[in-house]
């Protein structure tokens, strides 16, 4: 854009600059986004990377607000991806399905009282957790018990290996192994300290 202007002779102020630098940016992104190549990791981008940096923001600010906003966004989003894995069999028939899934998480994460992330929540979600909220709980507390009971067997297995004698030598070797490869690492790197005194 800024080449056809040059062309012409147009001059622009830094104000009608920016605009056009963020306007062609922009139309940029809508493109990317709707010739598909690369455009499901630019959406991830966008609609990860600048929600994650603003969770971050609202967790060191002294207000709550803006934590329910980024929870709730986070919630909604998780919940999408969930859908989303399942569904992407369907969803990759869908022509410009990653510029229309940007434009969703785009109006999710929008700085305004009544974003899409809140409508979403509010309307589809809350309510249908609070009505299975025990259910989901009970099967939480099973599956986290199972995990807890296999990661205590994993350490008592682990203890018993290492007070075993195969276990003694098996630490023996790899401290040696250890050492091993910090000398000669450090070896190489004396060689090349010397070879670039020679120089």
């Amino acid at each position: 854009a800024f080449i056809v202007l040059k062309m012409f002779k147009f001059d622009l102020t830094d104000k009608a600059r920016n605009g056009l630098l963020i306007a062609s940016a922009i139309a940029l992104t809508v493109v990317w986004l709707a010739i598909g190549i690369g455009s499901s990791l630019l959406c991830s981008v966008v609609c990860f990377v600048y929600p994650a940096y603003k969770s971050f923001k609202a967790v060191e600010s002294p207000q709550g607000d803006d934590d329910t906003q980024w929870l709730t966004y986070w919630i909604v989003y998780s919940t999408f991806n969930i859908l989303e894995y399942f569904a992407d069999l369907i969803l990759f028939w869908i022509p410009m399905y990653n510029l229309l899934k940007c434009l969703f998480l785009l109006w999710c994460m929008w700085p305004i009282p009544n974003n899409g992330a809140t409508i979403v929540y509010k309307k589809i979600l809350r309510p249908f957790l609070l009505k299975n909220e025990d259910k989901i709980d009970a099967k939480l507390d099973k599956v986290t018990g199972k995990v807890n009971k296999y990661v205590d067997d994993a350490r008592r297995e682990v203890a018993d290996f290492s007070e075993s004698s195969a276990g003694q030598m098996l630490a023996a070797g790899s401290k040696v192994a250890a050492e091993s490869a910090s000398q000669q690492l450090d070896d190489a790197l004396n060689e090349e300290e010397d070879k670039d005194k020679d120089i």
